[in-house]
């Protein structure tokens, strides 16, 4: 907010600068004109040099038009507050310039008669114009500045119509911005609880992996003691009794275990049945 004041006031600056510009160059374009009727070394002076002068003041008013542009231009920048102030001012100046244009016209009219005629009144002005005329003008100079005024009401009141549409547009999106995020939120949530559920599916997985090596390796040892059962291999076998009364099956056909006392026991049986 406080960067925003202080380029409205450095606006305000340059904007003013402008005026008292444009109100200057103004002023001296009018001095010009009006000494066009009452300066006697211009009333006196040929129709070319006239000619010369209001093409001079024609220039300059075209610098001052370029000014009030600029002018302009500066003012779209300001906000409700300054541009209420500079308002005012713009009409005043768009009023003086429509005002010496027409004055400008008007001279450089007479100038090219004034040519053509070959005639040079010794003194020109608004005193030797009847009545009719000055009030015809009055008229003239009145019905366009009404015309102008309507104008800039019209500027103003469209101005004021796309003020109000932009903010609309601005809520409209600003209400989007706040959906998108709410959806974001959401899309971030469903994202979390897929990944948890991902992670006991995971688990899941591992331990029924780990039940099926399990349940996999039971069953090659059945099968195992099974295989040995149907082939007879576990004949050679003697149980022997080990530490804590426990006994544990020794095949007594391996060198290693003949010594055992239980091999040659059951060897001794296996002789007397033999021998019988």
């Amino acid at each position: 907010m406080a960067k925003a004041m202080r380029r409205y006031a450095q606006m305000s600056d340059e904007i003013e600068h402008l005026d008292v510009e444009l109100t200057e160059m103004l002023s001296e374009i009018r001095n010009g004109v009006e000494a066009l009727d009452w300066d006697t070394k211009k009333v006196n002076m040929s129709a070319a040099e006239k000619r010369t002068e209001i093409a001079n003041l024609k220039t300059s008013l075209d610098r001052a038009q370029g000014v009030f542009r600029t002018f302009k231009v500066e003012l779209r920048e300001l906000g409700p507050e300054e541009l209420a102030e500079f308002n005012p001012k713009k009409r005043n100046h768009q009023v003086a310039i429509d005002e010496l244009t027409r004055s400008l016209n008007y001279a450089a009219a007479q100038a090219e008669k004034e040519e053509l005629v070959g005639d040079r009144p010794e003194k020109k002005g608004p005193d030797h114009r009847n009545a009719e005329e000055l009030i015809e003008e009055a008229k003239k100079t009145q019905a366009q500045d009404s015309k102008a005024v309507l104008r800039m009401q019209q500027m103003v009141n469209d101005s004021e119509m796309a003020g109000v549409e932009t903010n609309i547009k601005l809520k409209q999106q600003t209400e989007q911005l706040k959906n998108i995020h709410v959806d974001v939120n959401t899309v971030g949530a469903n994202m979390k609880v897929a990944d948890k559920l991902l992670n006991q599916i995971g688990r899941r997985i591992m331990t029924d992996k780990l039940i099926a090596c399990v349940i996999l390796l039971l069953l090659l040892g059945m099968l195992g003691i099974l295989v040995v059962k149907s082939l007879g291999l576990d004949k050679g076998a003697t149980d022997v009794a080990g530490a804590g009364g426990q006994y544990y099956a020794i095949d007594c056909s391996l060198d290693i275990t003949k010594t055992y006392r239980q091999c040659q026991e059951l060897a001794e049986q296996n002789k007397g049945q033999g021998g019988g």
